[in-house]
């Protein structure tokens, strides 16, 4: 096997034991000796792939971002564009099974809390929010009326949803009693189609 193949397998390892180590016990106490012994291997073995634990942050925010961001598109490219197809978008955004695996990821919400201090990281978050509201803006645009809003209109309507996401995400995320996902999401889902007047009955 190649350098290459070897580093494209060994890199998503060390990863995905990162995204463990922080999950479990945070980013604060996270660290390489750490993830090394939970992989079995040598501190400097992870050292070779990364050159620090920053370096890891970057590229396990890409991962698990991404995750998402084809998450959603699958869910949605065998719908036909048009109402049906932003429903199914919002349903997705506010329903359970995998959507909720990866929001509930206390790893995203540490990557989140350090954003606001590091750039790199920020800048990344803007970025990959930019490219899930290009996913909604196109979505709502896909069953626009004639008489309906603007370009800057729908663009607001896509930061409404995406904002009504974020605040519904972060209030399951941080909350000690209950599903919020089994309790609320079918209730957000429903408020969300109504503020697009979808027809709940199609």
């Amino acid at each position: 096997m190649g350098r290459n193949s070897i580093e494209k397998t060994r890199k998503p390892q060390i990863l995905e034991y990162f995204r463990q180590v922080v999950n479990d016990e945070g980013l604060h106490k996270a660290s390489v000796a750490k993830i090394a012994k939970r992989m079995g291997v040598s501190p400097n073995l992870v050292l070779h792939y990364f050159d620090s634990k920053e370096a890891m942050v970057l590229e396990l925010f890409d991962v698990i971002m991404n995750q998402y961001i084809e998450y959603l598109s699958k869910a949605i490219t065998n719908v036909p564009a048009g109402p049906q197809r932003l429903k199914m978008l919002i349903k997705t955004m506010f329903g359970l099974g995998r959507n909720r695996d990866l929001l509930s990821e206390k790893s995203y919400y540490a990557f989140y809390y350090m954003g606001l201090f590091d750039e790199q990281l920020s800048a990344r978050f803007n970025q990959k929010y930019k490219q899930f509201t290009e996913i909604v803006i196109r979505e709502i645009e896909s069953c626009a009326k004639p008489e309906n809003p603007s370009q800057v209109d729908v663009a607001r309507q896509a930061e409404f949803l995406l904002s009504l996401f974020e605040g519904f995400t972060f209030k399951a995320a941080i909350r000690t009693k209950g599903d919020y996902f089994e309790e609320m999401g079918s209730y957000f889902f429903e408020k969300a189609c109504g503020f697009f007047e979808l027809d709940m009955n199609e």
